[in-house]
């Protein structure tokens, strides 16, 4: 074992753990963009202008982007932390190769999907008249 193989494993390692509190935290954040679109939405009275769908859905298909980018950079990072990680005696390292097999691939795509349709909903509205 190379020294040179252990400090690549660590900076490795803090690029995941760095990478992974990320993706936590776009969900997060998804929670409260959620959390303040229903608050809007229970408070008030008259029927939601076209415009508050078509933004709500923007930032949520951008939170989703921004997650997929980063699930992106995990398996990337996770491909060489794993070869490095046989080398300094680290086998417990899971293959994180097939994207499908996390649950932050579905909700990714499910964000993604459910911003477009909340885009398409606002973009809809547009010639519906307010009250």
């Amino acid at each position: 074992m190379a020294e040179n193989d252990l400090e690549i494993y660590k900076q490795r390692y803090e690029t995941f753990r760095y990478l992974d509190r990320l993706r936590w935290q776009m969900l997060q954040l998804l929670i409260a963009v959620g959390s303040a679109s229903a608050l809007v939405v229970r408070a008030t009275e008259a029927p939601l202008e076209w415009w508050f769908f078509t933004i709500v859905g923007a930032v949520v298909m951008a939170i989703g982007f921004a997650m997929s980018r980063i699930s992106t950079g995990i398996r990337k990072n996770g491909e060489v932390l794993r070869h490095f990680g046989e080398k300094v005696g680290d086998t417990g390292i899971p293959d994180v190769a097939d994207p499908s097999k996390s649950v932050g691939f579905w909700i990714t795509n499910f964000t993604i999907v459910f911003g477009f349709v909340l885009i398409c909903w606002g973009v809809s509205l547009t010639g519906t008249p307010s009250y």
